[in-house]
């Protein structure tokens, strides 16, 4: 880490809101887009993110081409979707037994070239992204990531979304809180901590192939240790 870097680090603030304040069960149902909000610098503590209206168009618009409602309500169920993928597990067995991977994928995965390929890609992308999270020192081992999988940075992406969208008014203020409780209790199916989320998300942004790690595992790490955090004093989902 540069020095740069470290002064950056130094002065970095978790951005709250001091008006409409989310509390109690609904703040720890919003707190699951933590990692994607305090990436964009919104709120951590309110339904609205604190964005101005051209950056929740880009966000939106370009980077997932959400531009109406039903643009919206399909990518926000396809992300909660996402975690009922049970050819994960086979992926990962294949990795625990890498002398029979290529059996073990073909004899479980789907036979349709594009799929099958898609699956594959995902275990080879697990023999540099695991290495590389026990070397940050992420996860401990392997078996960290085989019950939290990738579900927060799939639920953590909704969640942040359906706010952007509640905000542009594209999903009512009802939907949004059902929508994100909807997530909280998905998420808490696969973790327990909060520890666990931020685990989830970083392994999650890795295997998609997202760059600049390091300042993720910053976040993650002010999340849960900054004093001002709403995520400082919880452990437990």
């Amino acid at each position: 880490m540069g020095l740069f870097s470290k002064i950056f680090n130094a002065f970095k603030s978790i951005r709250l809101n001091d008006k409409n304040v989310v509390i109690g069960q609904q703040l720890d149902h919003l707190l699951i887009s933590s990692m994607y909000a305090e990436q964009q610098s919104a709120y951590l503590n309110s339904y609205v993110t604190g964005l101005s209206s051209a950056k929740l168009k880009t966000i939106l618009e370009e980077y997932w081409q959400i531009f109406d409602k039903d643009c919206a309500v399909e990518v926000l169920l396809d992300l909660q979707n996402r975690n009922q993928d049970e050819y994960l597990d086979v992926i990962y067995k294949a990795f625990e037994d890498k002398e029979n991977y290529a059996s073990i994928l073909k004899s479980n995965l789907p036979g349709k070239e594009d799929v099958f390929k898609h699956y594959l890609e995902i275990y080879r992308k697990l023999n540099n992204v695991v290495p590389e999270l026990i070397e940050q020192n992420v996860i401990l081992n392997f078996t960290e990531i085989k019950k939290i999988k990738d579900t927060a940075w799939n639920y953590g992406r909704g969640a942040f979304l359906v706010r952007c969208c509640y905000e542009v008014g594209y999903i009512s203020e009802v939907e949004l809180k059902d929508y994100l409780q909807k997530s909280y209790t998905g998420l808490k199916t696969y973790c327990s901590t909060w520890k666990e989320y931020t685990t989830s998300y970083l392994f999650g942004r890795a295997i998609w192939g997202g760059s600049n790690n390091s300042r993720m595992i910053q976040i993650a790490y002010d999340l849960l240790n900054h004093e001002k955090s709403p995520l400082k004093n919880k452990t437990y989902l």
